[in-house]
């Protein structure tokens, strides 16, 4: 994470920004480009974030805006950054760490690159396309599947999937399976290396939008050219035009990320307009240096001047994606985009710190599909609760012992970690420390979403499988809220208490056996 300290008036507050790649691939191109192994040493996308957070640091270093003074809020403010890392990984880790079997050694890896929390993976152009009878890049979305839906990668890495629309059918259904089956959690399309640049407009590709829609899956379209991201944009009118006549419900899942648009088109306001119309994003891949710092000037400039907030009531940075398109470009690229965040030119020129969680990060969890439809379990069998009681161990931790057993667990094979969601705090400016863990029994494959969270901080935790009735509430829960009276009605009715950790693995157990 990156957590900035601000210093405003005599007082000190701390804010933590979640930090997301938007734009990285997982496989091996058929152009030689390859990254078959995110945790590979020195090649792997796990040290590519660590090259990126040791170059930040270095040009803080050399430049000393590490800390540096501005006006935020009309008041002179201080700002200080660092780099922390996310507390239930980081706590997993150290668990794990002690065990000293499997995995004991992330959280000795983990701390060169604690700045980049997570990153968009899909595949490449690659190998393993049509290796499989049932969509071209059936075998490559299987590959990232793989690695994205499993621990330890599932931690850092959100998979998308790929399809060519130009397969019709095959193209919409594959869509469809890479969502139910394995899991994925968007979509990449890329018009000019399957040789679609001519047909972006048409029913084919406008089909599988509306698909993705249904399935609330953001949708990313690689872009060369003005051109291309032109006839994106069109395509993005027409298909919402046809979701609103014809499927009306499915309109706030139309999420379109149109990338690289910025690089090369500075101040063209054509492009700019693409990027700003309703169910649109822009990522930033491969803009950077001062023509990154140029181009958050010139845009919201023009974005403000023009009030296009009317355009769907967001701001200018709720448009806009922190992106790598690593393995193409590399971390000094990565390095010299993000320097144009967090630097003082940024804030002086009129960004905020609201600007910066949202390109950082936020934007992104916006679009993931979990933020946006229930989470059920598809076994209507109830599973029990477990709550985790120390109050009467003042040096016990529930949280960490409830870690401690979930780390045992993983380590002996009982559950696999297929994804995790951040739990945010009445509204999305702040996160908490619950989260919602996607977990998968090592037996039987079924997936339980189950909640962890502090009813009472470090002394009294809630494990809570997702059951029927219960719906996860990305903006936590209060107890005296008669709208979350009925998840902790559900919770409460079968639960087991645990004081210990032999309890906790016993009370787990039963939900996982």
């Amino acid at each position: 994470m990156l957590t900035a300290t601000i210093e405003q008036g005599g007082k000190k507050r701390i804010e933590q920004i979640f930090v997301i790649d938007a734009h990285s691939h997982l496989g091996e191109d058929v152009d030689g480009a390859t990254m078959m192994n995110p945790l590979a040493p020195g090649s792997g996308t796990f040290d590519f974030w660590g090259n990126i957070q040791g170059r930040i640091k270095a040009d803080w270093e050399k430049t000393g805006e590490q800390s540096f003074s501005t006006i935020m809020d009309g008041t002179s403010t201080r700002v200080s950054w660092s780099f922390t890392p996310y507390p239930f990984t980081d706590k997993l880790y150290i668990a794990l760490q002690k065990l000293g079997k499997r995995y004991s050694d992330l959280k000795e890896k983990s701390k060169f690159y604690s700045f980049i929390d997570q990153g968009v993976v899909f595949p490449f152009q690659d190998v393993f396309r049509d290796k499989r009878p049932e969509a071209l890049y059936r075998a490559s979305n299987i590959n990232v599947s793989r690695f994205t839906t499993r621990f330890p990668f599932s931690m850092k890495l959100v998979g998308y999937g790929r399809v060519d629309p130009m397969e019709g059918e095959k193209a919409v259904k594959e869509v469809s399976y890479a969502r139910e089956v394995l899991g994925l959690r968007g979509l990449k399309l890329h018009p000019r290396s399957e040789r679609w640049i001519d047909d972006i407009k048409s029913s084919k590709a406008v089909n599988v939008l509306v698909e993705a829609a249904s399935h609330s899956m953001p949708v990313i379209f690689d872009t060369r050219g003005r051109g291309s991201i032109l006839d994106i944009a069109e395509l993005v009118k027409s298909t919402r035009s046809v979701i609103n006549q014809q499927y009306p419900e499915l309109l706030p899942h139309f999420k379109v990320i149109i990338a690289h648009f910025a690089q090369g088109n500075i101040g063209d306001h054509d492009v700019y307009n693409a990027i700003v119309q309703p169910n649109t994003n822009g990522d930033l891949s491969m803009l950077h240096g001062e023509g990154a710092g140029n181009f958050f000037e010139d845009f919201r400039k023009w974005f403000k001047s023009n009030n296009k907030y009317s355009v769907d009531n967001r701001d200018w940075s709720e448009y806009l994606l922190f992106a790598s398109d690593y393995p193409y470009f590399g971390d000094v690229h990565a390095q010299k985009l993000l320097k144009y965040v967090i630097n003082k030119q940024f804030f002086d020129s009129g960004g905020s710190l609201q600007d910066v969680r949202n390109i950082l990060g936020l934007n992104q969890i916006r679009l993931l599909p979990e933020y946006n439809i229930p989470l059920v379990r598809k076994d209507p069998k109830p599973l029990p609760s477990t709550i985790i009681s120390t109050t009467s161990n003042i040096n016990n931790n529930s949280y960490e012992m409830t870690l401690r057993i979930l780390a045992k667990l993983i380590t002996e094979n009982k559950i696999d970690i297929k994804s995790f969601c951040l739990q945010f705090k009445e509204t999305w400016d702040k996160f908490n420390d619950d989260i919602l863990l996607n977990a998968v029994k090592s037996t039987t494959k079924e997936e339980i979403p189950f909640i962890l969270t502090d009813l009472v901080k470090n002394q009294l935790s809630l494990i809570a499988p997702l059951n029927k009735g219960m719906e996860w509430n990305k903006f936590g829960y209060k107890y005296f809220n008669p709208k979350d009276r009925a998840f902790f009605a559900s919770a409460f009715k079968q639960n087991f208490l645990a004081t210990d950790e032999n309890q906790i693995l016993n009370c787990i157990t039963q939900i996982f056996n």
